[in-house]
């Protein structure tokens, strides 16, 4: 059995080149193809707070909903401050490790590298590899699609971990395909 964790970067560079509807229709098709294989899944999205240190999460699907609104929450993603993906990607990881599930993917999407006051360079980009290192060995697949201009610094991060979606078109459509690879 697999579950799935969905993080996506809403900070405010992801208004470039319309990158955040690419990444809520991604999430929205992720989303009901789950649903539709009765894979277990968990969608947030996470930023900063405004004018402040720290993280903002949104909660838009949770693997047990207690309603049917997931898919019009999911369409209040939106592009807003800065990204602190460490906190958020580690929240989501833990989220994800408690499930009863043999196979765990949890796929981020994101523009770039994380920025946030006093969260920057390498410092950040070392807490990020330590995360994927640590969940790695809890089990849980971690892979991180790269959309916008800064994939270098996503590979370097991520290394076997990275995906990198040049057309953002086909990004829907490559997270399900993603999914479906890890299907048993």
């Amino acid at each position: 059995m697999l579950a799935v964790g969905l993080l996506i970067d809403e900070s405010g560079s992801m208004s470039s080149s319309d990158r955040i509807t690419y990444a809520r229709m991604t999430a929205i098709v992720l989303y009901d193809f789950c649903q539709s294989l009765q894979i277990p899944v968990t969608i947030y999205g996470h930023t900063t707070p405004d004018c402040e240190a720290g993280v903002a999460l949104y909660s838009y699907a949770e693997f047990d909903s207690i309603d049917s609104s997931d898919r019009y929450r999911l369409m209040d993603m939106s592009a807003r401050n800065g990204n602190r993906d460490g906190a958020a990607l580690r929240y989501v990881a833990e989220h994800l490790s408690k499930r009863p599930e043999n196979q765990k993917l949890l796929i981020i999407i994101s523009d770039g590298q994380p920025a946030d006051y006093g969260y920057i360079g390498t410092e950040a980009e070392a807490d990020l590899r330590g995360i994927k290192k640590e969940y790695s060995k809890k089990g849980i697949i971690l892979f991180a699609a790269a959309i916008g201009s800064d994939k270098e610094n996503i590979k370097r991060i991520y290394q076997d971990g990275f995906l990198d979606i040049t057309k953002l078109e086909e990004l829907p459509k490559n997270m399900a395909l993603l999914v479906k690879q890890y299907l048993k």
